[in-house]
């Protein structure tokens, strides 16, 4: 891979927004890391099993667990519970007509975003999704403008923002040198690899005589490009990044690839046919799914035949994780390192029973919270959603062994933290919302001198390793005004969501902080060097 630009500093200067992202990426995996080491563990009830200890029965269909199927009847209702509404701006804080707003979820997979639905933003760039009751990724485009992506729960309110985009031009090749005359394009996003996998930045097909491509879709933040074609192993570029009125140049070479073969079976040897096989390429920084939203020369994708065997074709070399899917046991993945595509030895994947969560959601007096809202986020499931009982106890089942994500969301605040599910037991952890105190945090969003309405902000901060990490998600009025009251003093991180506009800030006792965010992009300095 080769990589070049027209002005070569843009794809290695460190920009203030940048770096403000990888501070609150920091923060965030410090929390995870000191998060929740004590936990009370117990086996798992033998309804976990089939009753007498029979073999499991045959793998039904991985079912999405995004979805609220069966909320509490008697539980409280948003007004909006079943729509997601916002506004589509660009950073000069001027409403988009025609922008794409595209909500995806996790049908195929856990680690596979699929497109729930799908709007255009109208005259006024006003935006509404109805969804079933559960947790989406949202995605903006425009052509011309940069994407952007949010999280976002039925009944919220949460406008995206779009800047200008710079450029990235290039070629793709074969292992001859040979140009690619039809191939796939995806701009991805790098990130932890214990979260919920994006969807693609931007995803188009280019028919190419000579193998050509030119996107003007580029967020302003780092990316890897993902070329894809049939016949051929998926290709990455580098990391790069563009600023707009720039432009980048990339050369993406594809080989033939590996083929991976193996078997999936349960504890007991029975082979386990009709389960969903894939496989996940580690890049680095992150995971990357090998799946392209509507991408048709994507292959990396199979399911097992009655004897439970599988065959994956043009699997690049490297660490690749097979993840496997099937309604009856726990997401069950297998890392594999691929240096030689001739000696690539047949994988055995066996299913596992997985783990679960169970535990308490309380209020900051302790007191439990009926009914409360609990998502889990891990990249192997996606999210999982559930509602507490009228005692405020939840469950979570069905869990692949490793380190989660779990929140806790009461309105505009919520708790996250860390579990480590454990393979057949049941996990205990309570969650709790944080005390209230007398600091406030309040601001204006706006680009330029023009007010932002109906931005999402998230307000963190890290409260140590059992209690977990603060969220608030406050959204701005029609005059860009935004007051998260109650405080407890200490530091936060405030974000614009959808941007990566955002800075530190000190809370104090009975105080009042004032921060203001511009989204608007500031001119970025000429390299003298």
């Amino acid at each position: 891979m080769q990589l070049h630009s027209s002005r070569t500093s843009s794809l290695h200067r460190s920009s203030g927004r940048l770096l403000l992202l990888a501070l609150l990426a920091i923060a965030i995996a410090a929390a995870v890391m000191l998060l929740a080491r004590s936990r009370a563990e117990e086996p798992l009830s033998a309804d976990s099993e089939e009753a007498g200890g029979e073999t499991r029965r045959r793998p039904s269909t991985y079912r999405n667990r995004a979805i609220l199927r069966s909320p509490a009847p008697s539980g409280p209702r948003e007004p909006e519970g079943l729509r997601i509404v916002g506004d589509v701006y660009d950073t000069d804080g001027n409403t988009l007509a025609g922008a794409t707003v595209i909500a995806t979820t996790f049908e195929v997979a856990g680690n596979i975003p699929s497109t729930a639905r799908s709007v255009k933003s109208d005259q006024r760039g006003r935006f509404e999704l109805s969804l079933p009751d559960g947790t989406y990724q949202l995605k903006a485009e425009l052509a011309g403008y940069g994407p952007t992506n949010a999280v976002a729960h039925s009944g919220d309110t949460v406008s995206l923002a779009l800047s200008r985009s710079g450029v990235i031009t290039g070629r793709v090749l074969d292992e001859r040198k040979e140009p690619v005359r039809r191939f796939t394009i995806d701009v991805l996003s790098a990130v932890p690899d214990d979260v919920p996998a994006p969807p693609p930045m931007y995803s188009q097909t280019f028919e190419s005589p000579d193998g050509t491509f030119r996107i003007d879709q580029i967020p302003p933040w780092d990316v890897i490009l993902k070329a894809t074609a049939e016949q051929l192993a998926p290709g990455f570029s580098d990391m790069l990044s563009v600023e707009r009125g720039d432009t980048a140049t990339v050369e993406l070479a594809l080989s033939r690839g590996c083929v991976l073969s193996g078997r999936v079976e349960d504890a007991q040897g029975t082979p386990l046919p009709g389960v969903f096989v894939d496989a996940e390429s580690r890049l680095g920084a992150g995971y990357l799914s090998e799946q392209a939203v509507k991408s048709s020369a994507d292959v990396q994708q199979t399911q097992t035949e009655d004897d439970g065997t599988f065959r994956l074709e043009h699997v690049p070399t490297g660490e690749v994780h097979v993840r496997a899917y099937d309604g009856s046991h726990a997401v069950t993945t297998l890392a594999s390192n691929i240096s030689d595509c001739g000696k690539v030895d047949p994988v055995k994947v066996v299913m596992s029973p997985g783990g679960s969560i169970r535990g308490v959601a309380r209020r900051e007096d302790g007191s439990p919270i009926p009914h409360a809202k609990i998502t889990l986020l891990a990249r192997s499931v996606g999210f999982v959603n559930v509602a507490a009982d009228e005692e405020g106890r939840y469950r979570i089942d069905d869990l692949p062994a490793g380190r989660v994500r779990v929140e806790l969301r009461d309105g505009s605040r919520a708790t996250m933290v860390s579990v480590d599910v454990k393979e057949g037991m049941a996990v205990n952890r309570d969650i709790s919302l944080f005390p209230e105190g007398t600091g406030e945090l309040r601001g204006r969003v706006t680009a330029g001198d023009k007010p932002l309405a109906g931005i999402r902000l998230l307000v963190t901060a890290n409260r140590g390793r059992k209690p977990g990490f603060e969220r608030h998600t406050p959204v701005t009025d029609e005059d860009g005004n935004f007051r998260v009251p109650s405080l407890v003093a200490g530091n936060y991180l405030i974000t614009v969501m959808t941007t990566s506009v955002g800075q530190g800030v000190q809370v104090d006792d009975g105080g009042v902080t004032t921060v203001n965010l511009d989204v608007t992009p500031r001119p970025v300095a000429e390299d003298t060097n």
